[in-house]
């Protein structure tokens, strides 16, 4: 390797370690759960109207994942890093007027449509600056520093909380998170890596092609289960008999299963492809998830619920690359933004949609078979998308 090649090299690592603190300072949004208590104080207001906050959030996070492509190629990366470090903080002006609406635009619309931004923009680089070779880890590792942060900061924020009072600790965990995207700011800035590419006309169709559907269809029903049992993992445990303490910490550990499995997933993803992995975690996926509906031993369905978790968090971490193979370089950022709504509309429908059927029910079985469908569905339509790229 000669010095040029040396230096490109370590500018590209560079640009990737920014990449991974933006998207663990950015992954916090998903540390909602330890705020609610806090908010629900400030607002007088139920668990309903403080979860719709964080629906809002993934909403517009979702939305800034939607439209990343445009933002990607009107403006620069260095600005956009700045707009997302500074999002949050004029967010606190809203929130610290400790109301609902306050909440909502602060949190749900400003940190909310951050993280979006942080979580896409950071998959492109990346894209842009890691061989393909190693695409599946790259992107597998920045799928993970999401899922990292969230539970950091799931620590951080009560302890914060603890000593220094709701709105001052939220204030310095938002300051934090903005001090570690204007150091990843900076890791970018002295990296001087070439961002810029140069869209192919002649792949254009790809972007319109009806695999595209497909890939929806099946990330959608794919990530369905793991969305609904992070969501009801605390309120699923205790009404099969298991108490408050093991539900807190399988949510722990399913957040973190959910990290480790997308570094796994991505170098599985370099060493056999997309579909092979992804088409062995939906089979996993499926069978845990019948496991899950026949338990009654709490043991075991705490290593479920972990397990599905983490598959959940494969998933995701897959997607991207899986993406990136199909359409090429060029169209990813804008094939996947398109894609990633499944996730958004997925999050939104699999826990409103389960506490409903649980209302209906007084139990989760319906929950748990609705998913299993969708598991399995999602298993024929990944296996029946042509995947070209040869491992």
């Amino acid at each position: 390797m000669n010095l040029q090649d040396r230096v490109y090299k370590n500018e590209r690592k560079l640009a990737l370690v920014a990449c991974l603190l933006i998207t663990f300072g950015m992954g916090s949004i998903h540390a909602f759960s330890t705020l609610i208590e806090g908010i629900e104080l400030q607002t007088n207001l139920g668990r309903m109207s403080s979860s719709l906050i964080y629906s809002t959030a993934l909403i517009n996070g979702t939305l800034a994942v939607f439209i990343g492509h445009i933002l990607y190629q009107k403006f620069s990366a260095i600005k956009l890093i700045a707009l997302m470090a500074i999002l949050p903080i004029i967010g606190l002006f809203f929130s610290n007027s400790e109301s609902w609406i306050g909440w909502i635009i602060g949190y749900g619309i400003f940190f909310g449509f951050s993280s979006g931004i942080g979580y896409g923009l950071s998959l492109h680089i990346a894209s842009l600056v890691t061989e393909k070779s190693r695409l599946g880890f790259a992107l597998g590792l920045i799928t993970a520093s999401y899922a990292f942060g969230a539970v950091i900061f799931s620590v951080v924020f009560p302890v914060l909380f603890n000593y220094f009072g709701f709105e001052n600790g939220y204030m310095i965990g938002v300051g934090t998170i903005s001090i570690i995207v204007m150091i990843a700011l900076f890791l970018l800035v002295v990296s001087k890596v070439q961002l810029e590419i140069i869209v192919d006309t002649s792949i254009q169709k790809h972007s319109r092609n009806p695999k595209i559907l497909k890939l929806w269809v099946g990330y959608f029903l794919g990530v369905f289960a793991g969305l609904m049992i992070i969501a009801h993992a605390v309120p699923l445990i205790i009404s099969l008999g298991g108490s408050v303490a093991v539900s807190i910490t399988a949510i722990s550990l399913m957040s973190l299963g959910s990290g480790v499995a997308g570094l796994c997933a991505g170098w599985l993803v370099d060493q056999f492809g997309c579909k092979r992995p992804l088409l062995a975690i939906l089979i996993i996926n499926a069978i845990a998830i019948f496991s899950l509906s026949v338990m009654t031993s709490i043991s075991l369905i705490f290593i479920l619920l972990v397990l599905i978790a983490s598959l959940y968090g494969a998933i995701i971490a897959i997607y991207p690359t899986l993406v990136n193979h199909l359409v090429g370089p060029d169209l990813s950022a804008k094939v996947y933004g398109r894609v990633f709504t499944a996730w958004g509309a997925a999050g939104l429908l699999a826990p409103s949609l389960a506490g409903w059927l649980y209302e209906q029910n007084n139990n989760y079985d319906a929950a748990i078979l609705l998913t299993l469908a969708m598991s399995i569905t999602s298993l024929i339509v990944i296996w029946r998308i042509k995947y070209s790229i040869e491992r």
